[in-house]
């Protein structure tokens, strides 16, 4: 008998293409997974887990949260919960509430001077509202100069070096400015340099006011200031003084037909600043923006491959969508029908995409300990707040289920073969199918287990009361299932609680096929 022909496949780092073909992708790309990631060396493996951060739920769902360090050690979480706020300990035990408040989501920064480490948040609403690590208050302003005059009504807040004024914006009353003075959906106030709690009235730009857009959301990235509306956004870069003394908020408006569409979906990385627009993601300078989601574009304008189970985005409730980053990687959570009930991730260096079921209503890092985590709301079910860490898994006590699947490839020849066997280098244990024809379903599972059986396993057995280290070494395993058709599609798939498993290579063997024999004169 004839050795098979192997045909391999030797790395899995370019994450989901929803965009091309499905036999058209990159045989390192893949056209449907879920909670997977990707390793620097091209492996496929699942995401870590999460569990809850509070112990006991909260009494609203929480909609908005910011980590609050000081100097002395202090760790906190912030975090707007419908008409409340509150601040929580690193255990996540709510030390401090301020309750009767208008509804949020709400905008955070946290401000500091000599001698003072304190935070702000707002909600367009209620006038800012400032927490000290120890107490919520109401402060007052210092309008012009006089005092006791109230705070913006602002939602949006960021903090502008090198002056470090607070820049407040996203008001929802038309007198919301400081001290009570008119405001709009495109004003924008500037605090007084150094003192947020000191303002001057003429200190406000207002952005292309009567285009009937209002201002989305605001961040400090560098030595910029963002400011968002619904088609374009507008870069603060430095101030300047007129010949009447008075300050210059010197900016330029970016009008590309791009803007923010969730306030929430904004984040400024250390490679520029990432925003949700109804078209994808997309990340700036401070220049024209730069489309980053090409590769997963039908999650957020339709038209998925039949072969994409992951979902695709609600564009009604766009507006639910929320941002961050851990690892430095960008994490975009989106609904697809209600509530927020996938995250998307994408990793700026090796500038793959991959699709998690993480429920995050809202999102942030925090150190609950040493390490920092992933913290995010529950988006639906217990009113809690988790962590999502290397720490954990399985999600919440509940086994994580993850797949991905492979696009179609001839391997080489668009006529029928056979796959006789597929040998597959990995980690832990992973059921694998196999498909051909570009058949929808996933084939007949074998479970594929890259434990060592002639080596220690060192993750079953206890030696002094303590469990050994997970294996790590790469094992490779033989499936013979044959499957015979023109193209081929892999998937893998696990279902179990606490398993993990990770896939660097696979190699497809295909009995040789002979060129047909030639009469010669």
């Amino acid at each position: 008998m004839p050795k098979p022909t192997p045909f391999p496949f030797q790395g899995f780092g370019g994450g989901l293409n929803l965009r091309d073909k499905a036999d058209a992708i990159d045989p390192a790309q893949c056209i449907d997974a879920l909670n997977v990631t990707f390793s620097d060396r091209g492996a496929i493996q699942q995401r870590d887990g999460y569990e809850a951060l509070t112990a006991n739920e909260l009494t609203n769902r929480a909609d908005s949260l910011s980590p609050f360090y000081t100097s002395s050690g202090t760790k906190q979480l912030l975090a707007g919960c419908g008409t409340r706020l509150e601040a929580l300990n690193a255990s996540g035990e709510v030390s401090k509430s301020l309750t009767g408040l208008t509804e949020g989501p709400y905008g955070f920064a946290r401000f500091g001077q000599p001698n003072s480490e304190v935070a702000y948040a707002g909600n367009g609403k209620d006038t800012l509202l400032k927490w000290s690590g120890t107490e919520w208050s109401k402060p007052t302003a210092t309008v012009d100069k006089e005092a006791a005059k109230v705070m913006p009504k602002a939602r949006y807040l960021a903090i502008q070096s090198p002056d470090n004024r607070m820049v407040a914006t996203g008001f929802g009353t038309t007198t919301g400015g400081p001290g009570g003075e008119t405001s709009s959906p495109s004003h924008v106030f500037f605090s007084d340099a150094g003192n947020p709690e000191a303002w001057t009235k003429l200190n406000y730009e207002q952005l292309t006011p009567g285009d009937g857009e209002a201002i989305q959301g605001c961040i400090a990235w560098r030595e910029f200031v963002f400011v968002f509306k619904e088609t374009k956004f507008f870069v603060f870069y430095g101030n300047s003084v007129d010949n009447e003394g008075n300050v210059e908020f010197n900016s330029r408006r970016v009008e590309a037909g791009i803007g923010l569409a969730s306030p929430r979906a904004l984040y400024a990385h250390r490679t520029g600043v990432y925003f949700l627009s109804r078209q994808g993601v997309y990340r700036t300078t401070g220049q024209e923006p730069e489309l980053v989601s090409s590769p997963v574009e039908p999650i957020f304008i339709g038209e998925a491959s039949p072969f994409y189970t992951g979902g695709t985005l609600a564009p009604s409730k766009i507006t639910n969508a929320a941002m961050s980053a851990f690892n430095d990687r960008i994490y975009v959570s989106f609904p697809t029908e209600e509530a927020n009930n996938r995250t998307l991730v994408y990793d700026p260096t090796f500038e793959w995409w991959s699709l998690t079921s993480l429920p995050c209503a809202a999102l942030t890092t925090f150190r609950p300990s040493s390490g920092e985590e992933l913290v995010f709301a529950y988006a639906s079910g217990a009113k809690k707040i988790g962590r999502h860490s290397t720490a954990y898994t399985s999600d919440a006590g509940t086994a994580i289920t993850s797949y991905w699947r492979s696009g179609w490839f001839d391997l080489g020849s668009p006529d029928i073969k056979k796959i006789r066997a597929s040998k597959v280098w990995g980690t832990g244990e992973v059921q694998m199918g196999l498909t051909s024809d570009f058949a929808q379903g996933i084939g007949k599972l074998t479970l594929m287990d890259f434990s060592d059986p002639t080596a220690t396993q060192w993750d079953k057995s206890t030696w002094g009361g303590g469990t050994w280290a997970y294996p790590k070494g790469l094992v490779g395993k033989s499936r013979r299932v044959a499957e015979r058709g023109t193209a081929f599609s892999a998937y893998f798939l696990n279902e179990t609680k606490d398993q993990e498993w990770s896939v660097h290579r696979i190699e497809h063997l295909v009995p040789k096929i002979e060129d047909p024999s030639k009469v010669t004169a």
